[in-house]
């Protein structure tokens, strides 16, 4: 009688393998990958939601507000002339309206008023509080006793300026001649007079140009000279003041379109913006989190991963047992005829398909013998025990007779679903130790399934047992007489010796866990066991999440 295994190709051949990858394209198959680890996820997604948006909110509601005070001149080159023979001004180009819009920019321009408005003692730009980088920096040098000398007066007016300088900003609107001169303080009417004194600066700056042609010019009008005094002085007394010229400046090369008001409201922060920002920064973050953890992570979820990424048949997609099935001890007896107990369910259905592909494998040597099959769990805990038994009670009601042998000496199962009927009955410890016996061995008997308990009494010989030896073969032949033999192999990355176990069976089938076991973890497994000898014809994914 033929004893040996399957051959390979023979196997292989009857099994469903997997297909080439196909159909959607790599951006496709990513956005559903993506989904998939959102849906799984969605808990830590929305959380993670929830705090960008409360961060965004937090930030919102306790910045300082800003306001920002607007004023607008209108460039106009066109002046009376006091006589014939001065020249008349020319139409306001393009780049004259640019080179006017460097002159309010300019230093020397923010310089005056800067000084006129004695911003170097207000308080908006008081010295702040320390922040935490301030603070930090002060604790590493007091480590370090690097002794930082204080900031001079021209240093500490240096750095006020050109705070107050990145608050000002002069544009020009659209295409047209407006200008707007806008500035932003915490402190509204200082936004209101700076932007006025701004443009009055700007004014009197050009004035102070006209006066002094007119007083060099040939065609000296004492009349002519007074009137750019007057304008002249109010319109320095405007940028002291923060105000405009109470007086009007015809001569100026623009005019006050719109006054510099008070905001009433601040413009920042605008807090439905941050809001949004928040809302977005947090899904579109979740989501590269998500993507960045899918292509670092090399669990296994789905059983397409076992086929495209290995290229190995995946023989069933075994799903997650509720909980509340196993809360209490009677009902987790109940697990091991789960797939009996409930048949249309998606755990029934998926040991149907493990039971039809090992039933394929074993095609061509059930009418010689009972075939052998051994579960090999990848990692502890990855549920070998329960696919076992649940495949032994679906392999009964076929009306074939099963023996299963937990060949596990270092732990107990996972699920307690195995119940010997007696206590006292042989176990495999004691088999591989003392030898078989010449006799049949008298097996407990669980729901019509034969047991060979893995431990002893004696915890000494559950250690010094051998799992790879002839005894071992000889207890799955003898066993096999009585039917079909369902070998419970412990895990590789803990018992070295389960590989050569492996052989004493037809046909090996590997149990990874979603979730925990990785690709790495399951190809190292598989390799592992067919370098050994062993018939390897695929792979069962254990508590897949639907």
């Amino acid at each position: 009688m033929y004893r040996g295994p399957i051959p390979r190709d023979r196997a292989t051949m009857l099994l469903p393998i997997a297909d080439p990858p196909s159909g959607p394209d790599g951006v496709v198959a990513l956005l559903r990958a993506l989904l998939r680890a959102a849906r799984r996820q969605r808990v830590a997604l929305v959380l993670w939601c929830l705090a960008c948006i409360a961060a965004a909110a937090l930030y919102a509601y306790t910045a300082t507000p800003s306001y920002t005070a607007t004023a607008r001149i209108l460039l106009d080159p066109r002046r009376p002339t006091p006589a014939p023979s001065q020249e008349s001004a020319a139409l306001l180009d393009a780049s004259r309206a640019e080179s006017e819009l460097q002159v309010l920019r300019s230093e020397r321009l923010l310089a005056l008023v800067f000084q006129k408005l004695n911003l170097i003692d207000h308080p908006e730009f008081s010295p702040k509080p320390p922040g935490v980088v301030d603070l930090l920096r002060a604790r590493i040098d007091a480590a370090l006793r690097v002794v930082r000398p204080a900031p001079s007066r021209d240093e500490v007016r240096q750095s006020v300026f050109e705070a107050f300088e990145r608050n000002l900003s002069a544009r020009r609107v659209g295409q047209s001649y407006v200008i707007e001169v806008s500035y932003s303080a915490t402190d509204p009417d200082l936004a209101r007079k700076v932007a006025n004194a701004a443009v009055s600066a700007y004014l009197w700056q050009s004035l102070v140009v006209k006066a002094e042609a007119a007083k060099s010019g040939a065609e000296f009008i004492q009349g002519r000279v007074t009137t750019l005094n007057l304008e002249v002085q109010a319109a320095a007394a405007a940028v002291a003041g923060g105000t405009l010229p109470a007086a009007p400046t015809p001569d100026a090369d623009a005019r006050v379109i719109g006054a510099a008001l008070q905001p009433l409201k601040p413009t920042a922060p605008r807090k439905p913006l941050i809001l949004m920002f928040g809302a977005a920064v947090g899904v579109f973050g979740g989501f590269l989190a998500l993507a960045a953890g899918l292509a670092m992570d090399r669990r296994i979820r789905h059983r397409s991963d076992i086929e495209i990424k290995l290229g190995m048949s995946c023989l069933a997609a075994i799903p997650e047992v509720s909980r509340r099935i196993v809360s209490r001890r009677g009902r987790r007896m109940e697990l091991a005829s789960l797939a009996s107990s409930r048949p249309t369910g998606a755990f029934g259905s998926a040991l149907r398909d493990l039971r039809i592909a090992i039933e394929l494998a074993a095609i061509g040597k059930a009418h010689e013998s009972n075939f052998a099959v051994a579960l090999v769990p990848c990692t502890p805990r990855a549920g070998s025990t329960l696919i076992g038994a649940n495949l032994a009670c679906l392999l009964r009601d076929a009306g074939t007779r099963v023996t299963i042998i937990d060949a596990d000496m270092s732990g107990s199962p996972e699920w307690d679903v195995l119940d010997p009927a007696s206590t006292t009955a042989p176990c495999l410890a004691d088999l591989l130790k003392h030898g078989p016996v010449a006799e049949p061995m008298h097996l407990p008997v669980s729901r019509g399934v034969r047991v060979i308990p893995a431990r002893s009494q004696s915890v000494v010989v559950d250690h010094v047992v051998y799992l790879g030896g002839p005894a071992m073969t000889q207890v799955v032949e003898d066993a096999r007489l009585e039917g079909c033999v369902i070998l419970d192999l412990p895990p590789l990355s803990r018992v070295a010796e389960a590989r050569v176990a492996a052989l004493c069976a037809d046909m090996v089938v590997v149990v990874a866990e979603a979730g925990r076991t990785t690709l790495d973890e399951l190809d190292d497994a598989v390799r592992t066991l067919r370098s050994a000898g062993a018939n390897v014809i695929g792979a069962v994914l254990n508590r897949v999440r639907t």
